[in-house]
């Protein structure tokens, strides 16, 4: 309770505090914010679509650009490889780059990168929002769990009140407009269909894009060089809390790994609670939960996962999917909700049993791969771009609101 009133606090606070600045200030539309500092995290990060946007933009000389975050630990790393324009929120610099930058970029709500934020608000805010596609219902469309605010409580209210605007969101496809359009009950001109930046790191190297996972990404290296099969586990977490990863701890699943070369790459979520804090093999690695995976998507040879969006964006790479859904019936009745029949979603095999998840993949590092057809269909209808140029179409859309 004491956190709620904190936060609702300090919202008040920003809005005060921007409507007394506001006629103060002029903005610079040459200057553009960036952040992470998402709730449920507690801390800053650096991934997600802002992250691609912002490296771009250091590209970009003719467009000023400012990342806020108030770990040191983080500053330090940014300045001490020649990233200078990254600042703490609490500095002069901080508080003057969002009072004067024009364009704020956000992956969750401009809320957690500035902390000033309401519906009067003369800077233009650009969502693009962390999770892909249009699976599990979000915000006003969730009717269940956590992250469900689409009640009429008072507490929802107030939040939806302070939550702060969304000039824009951006979209893959017209698909996931229509689920962005009634997430957040915004019109579908506020919707443009331009990529996700971080979908640039499928295509291509991205310069400093391995910051702050640098163990990560030169280990998955080192498996490629020397011929390893990499195998990625990604389940999102569950409301709930279950732990649907002991088929780890299986004698057969390091059989399989062992005799084909492969290694098995571990990321939980975030804020999932479970750890896989039992010992693993020499033939399953376990990343850092927050690190960010994308600068490593493009090394792997299949990806097992359930009912994270991450596997919408690997639909790009045309790798096989295995869908592991042992728990997919009290996760339908218990999570926030699909946007649509989980099948009409999907392309690859689901396993619901231990032995059919270790059949799948056998089937994978054999190279059995019955499910292109079915991805081409989801990917093209998921992503109306595939061409590894998101971030300059971005760019170009925002300058070209200047006119």
């Amino acid at each position: 309770m004491f956190k709620k009133i904190s936060w609702f606090t300090s919202r008040i606070i920003c809005v005060l505090i921007e409507a007394i600045t506001k006629p103060l200030i002029k903005k610079d539309e040459n200057f553009w914010l960036f952040g992470l500092n998402p709730a449920p995290y507690k801390k800053d990060l650096f991934i997600h679509n802002s992250k691609y946007l912002f490296l771009y933009l250091n590209s970009q000389k003719h467009i000023k650009t400012a990342w806020l975050c108030e770990d040191k630990k983080m500053l330090k790393t940014f300045r001490e490889n020649g990233i200078k324009n990254v600042y703490s929120r609490k500095s002069l610099k901080g508080i003057y780059s969002i009072l004067k930058a024009k364009y704020w970029f956000c992956d969750y709500n401009a809320n957690q990168v500035t902390r000033f934020n309401s519906s009067k608000s003369n800077s233009i805010v650009i969502n693009f929002w962390h999770g892909a596609g249009g699976l599990k219902k979000v915000v006003y469309d969730a009717q269940k769990g956590p992250l469900n605010f689409s009640g009429d409580c008072l507490q929802n209210k107030i939040y939806r009140l302070l939550r702060g605007k969304n000039d824009y969101f951006v979209v893959n496809s017209d698909y996931e407009r229509l689920c962005r359009e009634s997430a957040f009950k915004v019109d579908n001109t506020q919707i443009p269909i331009l990529g996700s930046p971080r979908l640039d790191a499928l295509y291509h190297d991205v310069p400093f894009a391995d910051l702050f996972m640098k163990k990560d990404a030169e280990q998955i290296k080192v498996f490629k060089n020397n011929n390893k099969k990499i195998i990625l586990y990604v389940p999102t977490f569950r409301d709930t809390g279950k732990d649907v990863s002991d088929w780890l701890k299986s004698k057969r699943l390091q059989s399989i790994l062992q005799d084909n070369n492969t290694i098995l790459v571990c990321k939980l979520h975030p804020i999932d609670v479970n750890s896989l804090d039992f010992e693993l093999p020499e033939t399953i690695y376990k990343m850092d939960n927050e690190a960010d995976i994308y600068p490593v998507l493009k090394y792997s040879d299949g990806l097992i996962t359930d009912y994270s969006s991450i596997y919408f964006d690997y639909l790009l790479l045309d790798k096989p999917i295995i869908y592991h859904i042992p728990d997919i019936k009290e996760y339908t009745e218990q999570c926030r909700g699909f946007y649509r029949d989980y099948e009409t979603l999907t392309a690859g095999v689901y396993t619901k049993t231990e032995d059919e998840l270790l059949a799948a993949i056998q089937d994978v590092v054999n190279g059995v791969d019955n499910y292109k057809e079915q991805r081409k269909k989801l990917r093209d209808e998921m992503f109306v771009y595939q061409d590894g140029n998101n971030c300059k179409r971005n760019f170009e859309f925002v300058k070209g609101l200047e006119s």
